[in-house]
């Protein structure tokens, strides 16, 4: 549950509900988490909320775009890059569509369509992800939405990518979010992740 959402983004969350309904499990609950990293956020790094709470808002809901039979055609080795260009193109065009029914600013709107449509491409090999995260709110809203893989639900559901009995899975699960640190653009933020990530490791690799 978001802690308390501003009135003037209500309108925006509104229309995003049918698209969590027809998304993944879970959408929802994440975009909640992000909207709350940002409404929680006590450091000193400056940004406008009216670019970064929409965005947390409508990131993912290009996911509801993809359909169960559509997973027929996103195939093969690049089928997670494929699903994942999918959702954000079409969340750009959705979400285009959302803020244009909300009425609301088109400056602003102009950088939230563009934030959605390229907010997963650290997750692509061979991206510059310097160019292509080339403000400073599309950099922001990276790390923000980073914060999601430091949390003990997220860390279950890497268990899912391995071998019940590899031994090895904890030790491989922590190098992955070691290495995915070095993506962060601010520290302020990237602190929060390895804070975290201590925790998760106090706790998990006893």
């Amino acid at each position: 549950m978001i802690k308390k959402i501003p009135p003037k983004y209500k309108k925006i969350w509104f229309l995003c509900q049918p698209y969590f309904k027809q998304g993944r499990p879970g959408d929802k609950e994440h975009a909640e988490e992000v909207i709350n990293f940002i409404l929680s956020y006590k450091g000193k790094i400056q940004f406008d909320k009216d670019i970064l709470i929409p965005l947390a808002m409508m990131h993912d809901i290009g996911h509801a775009a993809i359909l169960p039979e559509h997973f027929i055609h996103i195939t093969g080795p690049k089928k997670v890059i494929n699903g994942k260009m999918v959702h954000m193109l079409a969340g750009a065009k959705i979400a285009q569509e959302v803020l244009k029914k909300a009425k609301y600013d088109k400056n602003k709107s102009k950088e939230i369509v563009e934030s959605v449509s390229i907010h997963d491409m650290d997750q692509i090999k061979g991206v510059d992800i310097q160019k292509i995260y080339n403000t400073k709110h599309k950099k922001l809203f990276h790390d923000f939405d980073s914060l999601d893989r430091y949390n003990e639900k997220r860390m279950k559901s890497f268990l899912k990518m391995f071998e019940s009995g590899d031994k090895n899975k904890w030790a491989k699960i922590f190098k992955a979010l070691e290495d995915f640190l070095e993506l962060y653009f601010y520290n302020d933020i990237k602190q929060i992740a390895e804070d975290r990530l201590t925790e998760l490791k106090n706790k998990y690799s006893k």
